[in-house]
């Protein structure tokens, strides 16, 4: 609805020094425009965004129910799409434990510990595992 009420947008104008009645109207106008551009944006994005988070635990959801080298790639996937997705990292890691690939589950997890923000709790299993194989 823009950043004014409707309603009480027009009552509450008052001419003052600077403006007259409908230089204020023209101006308010203008201001409800954009703020109804960037409500239609930021609700775009917000779509997107769970777009994507429902694309990205599809993608899971799938490798999670696969083994071996079709697990790996849709993990993959996962991180292309969202680099810093700690779950995608750690089923990585455990895929290559299964397959006794140290030396890939060491270079995920590493990985991992850079790209992941600090205050996402996967981060310390991340780090405690990397710590376990060492």
């Amino acid at each position: 609805m823009g950043i004014f009420n409707k309603k009480d947008k027009k009552d509450n104008r008052e001419v003052g020094s600077n403006f007259s009645k409908d230089e204020a109207d023209e101006i308010f106008d203008v201001l409800d425009k954009i703020d109804s551009k960037e409500s239609k944006k930021l609700s775009k994005n917000m779509e997107n965004q769970i777009n994507q988070s429902k694309e990205i635990s599809e993608i899971i959801n799938q490798a999670k129910k696969a083994t071996g080298s079709e697990a790996i790639e849709l993990y993959k996937k996962v991180l292309v799409i969202m680099p810093e997705n700690g779950e995608a990292y750690l089923g990585l890691a455990e895929i290559y434990h299964s397959q006794n690939d140290t030396e890939n589950e060491i270079k995920v997890l590493k990985e991992a510990i850079q790209k992941i923000d600090a205050n996402n709790k996967i981060k310390g299993d991340l780090i405690k595992r990397l710590k376990d194989i060492n």
